[in-house]
């Protein structure tokens, strides 16, 4: 019979007719099939009117001939209101002079008394359709109006200038942020190639034109130039340049492009760019200053290994030769200072290798391999108490501490960490020593901590520096030569970590100590 309204069409209308029993059926009868129609009725022209005010209906259906106020005046103060509101008039036959005034004032819908509701419905379903028409063409109309206002400020928010060129036409369309972009009010200066082309430096105009006139070639492929634009008051803005050949559907062919404002962006690669060579010269700097006081350390471990072997090799032949000729002295202290002549011999030879293994961790190539410390820790404690099979130590070691790293040296600096914690520990009735890790602001960081005399935190420096102690000479009977922390944190450098220690008197101490995830293979110095 008919089509009903959307439901999310949202039509009204109202219904004037001062016939109660013929308003009251009609009322009834488009309830029935329009239930998506919202109704409202009065039974003169006046209250229609101010119904029409509170409410604005799409649509209105009124009677010509009433009281109060006639149908054709208060059409006429409604389209006074709103041009675009759809009035159906209501009409007897006799009335023909109010139908030709309903049409003079816009009523371009009728319906004849007696009111005959196929007629009514299928005028009411024409008015319903232009309606909907409109109500789609509107929401077309928004949607376009929001995607450009959209458009317009994604340009805008990215400093993104259009522009398209029609090569029949020396006129060019631009963007408003293509404005913009040239220190330009939009609109301000006619948009055409010349003017296109006087925008850009004199030096890149060339460029320019050889990209807009190069993207017709058919095979050519689309490409980015970055050029100056530059600006009335004379400041220069770097641009991205893009053109593309386009050809629309009514066979109009034409170029468009963008240019993309990128000062900003290219400054910040520049000042990259300078920093980054800086840092560079100063890598390369530091760099050759190390290379140059390894070569100076490597010299005097030189000297220490040859210049001074040959007198201490001299001593111990003097001390060998005395202890014989003492042995038949019958004075006690010859023989004693012999014997300490030999030992002072023996730290001085311990000492010598003692540096030149130090020389030799700042230039020895790193062998990166997937390293167990958990097992080289299982490893090192079994050979300490092994040595020292009377010693009561319990060792806690996690499982699974594997790392990148070179074995042997990774190893070296666990086993002189773990040393360090045994003679520590050796005046405990029962010493502890545990290796373990732990996550510290995201870092793994390991560590091995024992329960021995521990240290005063003001000395922590000292722990890493070279024949160093920070305990009295002789309170602990120790064999070394000093530099086994030394060792470690020096092993810990050469695999980008740090090694650092936390303890106090009587209390333990604990050493903790970080690897690079992925430290790089070989030798950072130039060979010699």
């Amino acid at each position: 019979m008919k089509e009903e309204a959307p439901e999310d069409a949202k039509v009204s209308m109202l219904y004037v007719e001062d016939e109660a029993d013929a308003r009251l059926m009609v009322t009834r009868m488009l309830a029935m099939n329009y239930p998506n129609l919202t109704l409202y009725s009065a039974d003169n022209g006046l209250d229609a009117l101010q119904l029409y005010r509170e409410h604005t209906p799409e649509i209105v259906m009124t009677d010509i001939n009433m009281p109060v106020m006639d149908g054709i005046r208060m059409s006429r103060e409604m389209k006074a209101l709103n041009p675009e509101v759809l009035i159906i008039a209501v009409t007897a036959h006799s009335d023909t002079s109010y139908l030709l005034s309903a049409i003079e004032i816009g009523v371009h819908h009728y319906v004849l008394k007696p009111l005959n509701y196929q007629e009514l419905f299928s005028v009411l379903d024409k008015v319903l359709e232009q309606i909907a028409l409109k109500q789609l063409v509107s929401a077309q109309h928004r949607r376009l109006a929001q995607s450009e206002r959209q458009l317009t400020a994604a340009q805008r928010i990215a400093h993104l200038g259009s522009w398209q060129w029609d090569l029949d036409a020396e006129n060019m369309d631009w963007s408003d942020e293509m404005y913009r972009i040239c220190g330009l009010e939009p609109g301000s200066i006619p948009a055409t190639y010349q003017a296109f082309l006087e925008r850009f430096h004199p030096e890149d105009r060339n460029e320019v034109s050889d990209s807009l006139q190069g993207a017709r070639e058919p095979h050519r492929q689309p490409g980015h130039k970055f050029v100056r634009v530059l600006r009335p008051e004379g400041a220069q803005r770097i641009v991205r340049l893009d053109v593309e050949w386009a050809r629309e559907p009514d066979g109009v062919a034409g170029v468009i492009g963008t240019c993309h404002d990128v000062t900003e962006l290219k400054q910040a690669e520049q000042q990259v760019r300078s920093l980054t060579e800086d840092l560079e010269r100063r890598v390369l700097q530091r760099t050759s200053l190390l290379q140059a006081t390894v070569s100076e350390l490597e010299n005097f471990s030189y000297f220490v290994s040859h210049d001074l072997r040959a007198p201490v090799a001299r001593l111990e032949g003097f001390y060998t030769a005395l202890l014989e000729d003492c042995s038949a002295c019958g004075h006690a202290n010859c023989r004693q200072y012999a014997e300490r002549s030999a030992n002072v011999v023996q730290q001085i030879k311990q000492i010598m290798d003692a540096f030149n293994s130090l020389t030799h961790l700042a230039r020895c190539a790193l062998t990166i391999k997937v390293t167990d410390l958990s097992a080289q820790a299982h490893e090192i404690a079994r050979r300490l108490t092994a040595d020292a099979p009377d010693r009561k130590v319990d060792f806690v070691i996690a499982e699974g501490a594997r790392v990148k790293g070179d074995p042997e040296l990774l190893g070296k600096a666990l086993g002189h960490l773990f040393d360090n914690a045994w003679k520590f520990t050796s005046k405990n009735e029962r010493g502890r020593i545990e290796f373990g890790w732990t996550d510290q602001e995201g870092v793994r960081t390991y560590f091995v901590r024992d329960n021995g005399v521990g240290f005063n935190m003001k000395y922590a420096e000292k722990l890493f520096q070279p024949f160093q102690t920070i305990h009295a000479p002789g309170e602990f009977d120790w064999s070394g030569t000093g530099i086994g922390l030394a060792v470690a944190h020096s092993i810990v450098l050469r695999h980008g970590g740090r090694l650092w220690a936390e303890g106090a008197v009587g209390q333990g101490a604990t050493f903790y100590f970080t690897l690079e995830p992925n430290p790089e293979s070989g030798s950072y110095l130039k060979e010699a």
